[in-house]
Order: structure tokens, then C-alpha cells, then sequence
């Protein structure tokens, strides 16, 4: 019987944990989605396959350190679609990825980078990406 209740008082942690994530999640959406201007007219979030997708490409990349990305070689690329990808923050962050046009996305690059100074911008055709450092500097690059 204490076996019993040890299992069912794990599991119950276990969801809890799981509701407080989602819930941190949800709320830095809504702060994302209250600080971009026309953020839903100009942008969407990743569905989970395409979450998985990014969170695959992102392990193949080399870091010298957390958010900073080790570019070997540039390699401009005409950008259509891309996910943005925050490389610094909390664990919440780095589960959100957001999906629009490059286009918008530099142009709003000031309202992201207050919640990551490390910015990822993944084309969906997960070859070709764009990095973003603290000092602003855009490097262009694909994962070979």
C-alpha cells in the first residue's frame, strides 16, 4: 500500500511539474505576443513536428558556448520563411520557436532580442541559417 502511494504521489509531481512548465511556456507567449506588433497577423508558433525538426537541426550545430555559435563558413542564402530560435534565456524560452517571413523578422529584431541577445533564424528548408550575436552581427551559414 505505501509502495502504491509513493508511485501515485511521484506521478502526481511529475504532472504538476508538467502543468508548471506549459503554463511558463504560455506565459512567455503572450508576452511575445503582446510585445511584436502585429505579432498574429505577421507570425505563428511552430507546431510539435516542427519543433522536433528545429530541436534536430539545432543538435547539429557547433556552440563554443551556451548561445554562441561556432560559424566555420558564411554562406549567404535568399531567405523566405524562417523559425526564430532564442538561444539565451530560460528552459521556456528555448522550447518556443516562431515561425514568419525574415523579413519581419529582422525588422523586429529589436523587440526579440530583449528576451534572447543570442537569436537563431532557421530557413525551413533546415539547411540554411542565420545567427544573430549579442553585438548584432548577422552570420549566414548551413549546416553541411
Amino acid at each position: 500500500m505505501d509502495h502504491e502511494r509513493k508511485e501515485l504521489l511521484a506521478q502526481k509531481k511529475a504532472q504538476l511539474k508538467k502543468r508548471q512548465k506549459r503554463a511558463e511556456i504560455q506565459q512567455y507567449k503572450d508576452r511575445l505576443t503582446k510585445s511584436i506588433e502585429h505579432f498574429s497577423q505577421k507570425y505563428r508558433y511552430a507546431d510539435e513536428a516542427e519543433a522536433l525538426k528545429i530541436e534536430t537541426f539545432i543538435s547539429k550545430l557547433n556552440f563554443e558556448q551556451p548561445g554562441q555559435l561556432a560559424i566555420q563558413e558564411v554562406c549567404p542564402y535568399p531567405h523566405g520563411n524562417v523559425y526564430l530560435c532564442f538561444l539565451m534565456g530560460t528552459d521556456a524560452l528555448f522550447q518556443i520557436y516562431v515561425f514568419g517571413k525574415y523579413s519581419d523578422i529582422m525588422s523586429d529584431h529589436d523587440a526579440w532580442e530583449v528576451f534572447s541577445p543570442y537569436l537563431l533564424l532557421v530557413d525551413e528548408d533546415f539547411i540554411h541559417y542565420t545567427y544573430i550575436n549579442d553585438n548584432g552581427e548577422v552570420m549566414e551559414s548551413q549546416v553541411s
